[in-house]
């Protein structure tokens, strides 16, 4: 481990060396194997995560750190907090008065291992099942740049060690996503979906910025602990006594930073209204989804409030805001993943809604419960937009579900593990989605009944439009594109067709998804809620040791009272003296198998009932189906305005602003104009006679 720490720079750097070589020599030299130090970049980084992941486990200590949490938040043990600095990057300004100072460097902790090992570790899998997808794809030395590129943006935002790190692969990945998202550029539609990205980024990413502003106006740093943790040099721990740290006339900067902050991360996670440029994003090539979606960009909002923790959880309307949005865009996406066919919509759809959950989660002062669900999301999100790819891959790019049934006779293999993606979103018991929604949904019961009222519905409504997608794809009768095969009713007929085609499920395409099938079936054991011969909330009990916890901890306390704070949701609880609670399993188990079981009914075991009760309630279905009309909305009120004041502003500036420099330039011009052609006309006896005359002029004038 300590070679990790020491060497932390080449986790960022291999990605993008990589990325270099693909891009530089891909086309000429690489070609069909470009892939290959992208393969070794995202690869070593992902082992060097591990190692350090590993290496801090390791030193875990057994013990309930309660006491030290809430009381000396200055032990927090070194062991699991490491500053490497890489390069003074800028500074700006001198000691006597405001010194700007930004690092490049790392900060080292439990949370920085977890979210290190889901980016390069996920991201890998996910590199190695696009080598088989984009086989033959034009452009395919920079669609593997792109992909190093991305990686090396996301490990700069979960490692830095201060908020301009943070910034710097916040607006990487988002560059990324625009370049990936446009990779078919001479597909309209791509290129529409890709500028959607990046602007309504934009909007959240400006928030962002006057957020990092108003950090460095009100702690005068943008470091995250400074000179370590303990020395309170780092805008974290001053966050837990701004009466402190902050002047008296910066204050009120500290109202209005968690809700730029937040901002931000509404953008980048797609929260409601912020979350329209995600189910857009589809455009580009599957590889692309599941690396958006699942392991990287999209988690980056969840991370940055867990990490920043102490500057939220003091801030009671900002916690509110964030849980009434949070859960708002779970219910709200959940609804429109009803009536979507397109198969990576509903994902897409999925993911804002699950993304929702992460941030009650964290609203309800349960951080622990969002990078669990943060961590198996990423599995079984990876694991369905691949098998995705699969189908596509089989089907000549088919996406509507409309058009294919009972593919299991053709993709044996990609069946089995849709099936497992597909049961750990719909949270089916003891399925790794099961234990980390149902945290979820328990935390938010001590909060809010409302809250835990829409949260199960919406568990009910993502088990339900789960498996309508898995029995309509993978179950029943046999329907093939018509590109492809027709329809076919017997198990012969799908047996001669299959002979006959090439393999659809190559290797490199399935050894990564039953990687990830194993995690999104057991890494739910990661957080046991009891003790079954490992240590119980081992995930919690990690992050404990993060700084970040413990202060948000520390601060939530003296905020709310030590007895209104839960602590098991920081990882910290008194595991001794824990009950637990097998009500809320029961709970959500049922919700699970209610939603499996009417989706069957409806969309297997009698399909047609399923459409009739489409048309009898014609109303809500195209209410869904339409998407709500939130685009439509935006292009009406915003859009088109936009639109339209632009192009009043061009026609002002081409005929007025334009007009005015003409006029203002038509009397010299033609003041030239007129001399060239009466005076300077190239006769010299002409000049002299000018000369002549005019002086002869002026003596007159003089002398008269």
């Amino acid at each position: 481990m300590q070679f990790v720490i020491d060497h932390s720079y080449l986790i960022p750097l291999l990605p993008l060396l990589g990325a270099l070589v693909a891009g530089l020599f891909g086309a000429k030299y690489l070609k069909g194997a470009s892939h290959l130090p992208i393969w070794a970049g995202v690869g070593a980084s992902a082992v060097m995560a591990i190692v350090l992941l590993l290496g801090m486990i390791g030193q875990l200590h057994g013990g309930s750190p309660l006491e030290h949490v809430v009381d000396h938040v200055s032990l927090v043990d070194p062991h699991f907090a490491h500053i490497s600095h890489w390069f003074d990057w800028i500074v700006a300004g001198d000691d006597n008065g405001a010194k700007f100072s930004a690092s490049a460097g790392a900060f080292l902790d439990p949370l920085t291992a977890v979210m290190l090992s889901v980016v390069c570790g996920i991201g890998f899998f996910i590199t190695v099942f696009a080598a088989g997808y984009m086989k033959g794809e034009t452009g395919y030395f920079r669609f593997f740049a792109y992909l190093g590129l991305f990686i090396f943006a996301m490990t700069c935002l979960v490692m830095g060690d201060n908020l301009i790190m943070l910034y710097l692969g916040w607006e990487g990945v988002g560059l990324c996503s625009y370049l990936l998202i446009g990779y078919y550029y001479d597909k309209p539609a791509a290129r529409e979906a890709a500028k959607k990205a990046f602007i309504v980024n934009r909007i959240g990413d400006f928030g962002f910025a006057i957020g990092i502003f108003l950090i460095f106006y009100a702690f005068g740093t943008v470091s995250y602990f400074g000179n370590g943790v303990g020395t309170h040099s780092g805008f974290i721990e001053m966050a837990t006594n701004a009466a402190q740290y902050v002047q008296p006339d910066r204050q009120w900067a500290l109202a209005w930073i968690p809700f730029c902050l937040m901002l931000g991360a509404f953008g980048k996670s797609a929260q409601f209204p912020l979350y329209v440029w995600l189910p857009d994003a589809m455009e580009g090539p599957t590889p692309v989804s599941a690396l958006i979606h699942a392991a990287t960009m999209v988690t980056a909002g969840v991370y940055m409030i867990a990490r920043l923790g102490t500057l939220f959880v003091g801030h009671p309307a900002a916690m509110i805001t964030i849980a009434v949005i949070g859960s708002f865009t779970a219910l709200f996406a959940a609804t429109i993943a009803l009536k979507q066919n397109d198969l990576k919509k509903v994902f897409a759809y999925s993911t804002v809604s699950q993304l929702g959950y992460m941030f009650v989660a964290v609203a309800v002062l349960s951080p622990v419960a969002a990078v669990f669900h943060l961590v198996t999301h990423a599995f079984f999100k990876a694991l369905l937009f691949l098998s995705s790819g699969v189908v596509m891959h089989a089907t000549g790019g088919e996406l509507d579900l409309t058009k294919m049934s009972g593919l299991k006779r053709v993709l044996p293999k990609t069946n089995i593990l849709m099936l497992i993606g597909c049961l750990a979103l719909a949270g089916f018991p003891l399925l790794a989605g099961f234990w980390s929604k149902d945290e979820i949904v328990s935390a938010a019961s001590t909060k809010s009944l409302v809250l835990w009222a829409v949260l199960l519905l919406t568990s009910l409504l993502t088990a339900y439009y789960t498996f309508r997608l898995y029995f309509r794809v993978f179950q029943g009768p046999l329907v093939m594109p018509s590109a492809h095969a027709g329809h076919h009713d017997s198990e012969q007929a799908a047996s001669e067709q299959h002979s006959h085609e090439h393999n659809h499920e190559p290797a490199v395409m399935i050894l990564p998804l039953v990687v990830l099938a194993i995690g999104a079936l057991f890494a739910g054991v990661i957080n046991l809620p009891f003790k079954a011969g490992i240590p119980a909330d081992a995930l919690g009990e990690f992050l404990s040791k993060s700084p970040s916890f413990a202060l948000s901890l520390q601060h939530a306390a003296s905020v709310y009272g030590a007895e209104n704070v839960a602590t098991a949701g920081f990882g910290v609880a008194g595991k001794e003296e824990a009950t637990f609670n097998v009500m809320p399993l029961v709970i959500g188990g049922a919700v699970a198998l209610l939603g499996i079981g009417i989706a069957y009914a409806l969309h297997l075991g009698n399909r047609k009932k399923g459409d009739e009760l489409a048309v009898q309630l014609a109303g809500p279905s195209r209410a869904i189906e339409n998407k709500y009309w939130v685009d439509e909305i935006y292009n009406a009120l915003i859009v088109a305005p936009l639109r339209f004041g632009g192009t009043v502003l061009s026609w002002l500036d081409r005929f007025v602003v334009d007009g005015v420099v003409f006029v203002v330039g038509f009397f010299p011009q033609l003041t030239g104009y007129t001399m060239k052609r009466t005076v300077q006309r190239g006769f010299l006896q002409g000049y002299a006679l000018s000369m002549l005359l005019c002086t002869a002029v002026i003596l007159i004038w003089v002398f008269a």
